[in-house]
């Protein structure tokens, strides 16, 4: 027989062992604690849910506390993600209200300077009047018209053709008036016809309604230069009805046609103000040519006569 003493194990090859060892008796526990309640829930399911309870509230601790380093951590790296963010957002920012600074400063420039040619070529414009502010009652979505009813009518100074603004922008014109309502064309009605300019462009065009949430821009003119999404679109006071400057809507797809979402809606607006046409058509009256000759039966009656012609010269 061979008594030669076997080599002694290593302290890393123990360590491996032990190691192997407790885990087959964790794994082991384990297993026969989920074999014991599956075993529990089959006899007695009372018994089992008030067994899971128990594990519930022993667990739930030691998980908050141990988790608790890897929270804190988790919190650690969000709030040093906000800050680089937050510092990137700040330099953004700061730039961007750099150059808006700068913006106004050359428009209020540009704004006196021509308010000066306006006062040194005696401009006369037409001034924008309030009617009244009214409630929109309620808003149409029909397949074929559609139009909002507010709560102002002749009785308050309303009639049909005055240009009705909500808070962000046109929402349409008085068609219809009665002693204390008025009906609304909306922008949407495919009988809406709005003159506009493309304030990025200048070029003149036509906003025309659809029937759909959408609005299309036809009948653009000056220089060709081609539309973006996002170009802001304001009535350019053509026809008389509208003033201008008044926000019509955004273009959100500049393909032909181009689809242009409008800035305001009667949906939620609450509230609109009606104005007085922009510059209305001046009432004609039938006027009599000088020097025409009047009926003997007119001379009879007392109605006066025109006087001659002058000769000419």
């Amino acid at each position: 027989m061979d008594w030669t003493p076997a080599p002694r194990r290593s302290s890393a090859m123990r360590r491996e062992q032990n190691l192997a060892l407790v885990g087959a008796v964790v794994s082991g526990a384990v297993i026969a604690t989920g074999l014991l309640l599956v075993l529990v829930a089959r006899v007695n399911p009372d018994g089992a849910a008030r067994m899971r309870g128990v594990m519930l509230d022993i667990v739930t601790p030691v998980w908050s506390v141990a988790r608790a380093p890897f929270d804190g951590v988790g919190r650690a790296l969000g709030w040093g993600g906000d800050y680089l963010g937050a510092v990137d957002r700040n330099r953004a920012l700061t730039a961007e209200l750099a150059a808006a600074r700068a913006e106004v400063q050359r428009a209020a420039a540009d704004r006196a300077a021509l308010a000066a040619l306006k006062r040194l070529q005696r401009v006369r414009e037409p001034g924008r009047r309030v009617i009244g502010t009214a409630r929109i009652v309620s808003a149409t979505s029909g397949s074929v018209v559609r139009s909002a009813m507010i709560a102002a009518g002749r009785g308050d100074g309303v009639v049909p053709g005055l240009p009705v603004i909500g808070a962000d922008g046109l929402i349409g014109r008085t068609v219809e008036a009665g002693s204390h309502a008025a009906r609304v064309l909306l922008l949407t009605d495919p009988a809406s016809r709005i003159p506009v300019t493309v304030v990025r462009t200048g070029q003149p065009a036509l906003v025309v309604g659809t029937n759909r949430p959408s609005l299309t821009l036809q009948d653009r003119g000056g220089a060709d230069v081609p539309l973006q999404a996002g170009d802001r679109l304001v009535t350019s006071g053509d026809g008389g009805v509208f003033p201008p400057g008044i926000p019509v809507g955004i273009i959100i797809d500049p393909a032909e046609p181009p689809a242009v979402r409008p800035a305001a809606s009667p949906v939620g607006a609450a509230y609109v103000t009606v104005e007085a046409a922009y510059l209305p058509l001046p009432e004609t009256a039938p006027i009599t040519p000088t020097g025409a000759p009047v009926p003997i039966e007119a001379r009879r009656s007392g109605a006066p006569t025109a006087k001659p012609a002058a000769p000419l010269p």
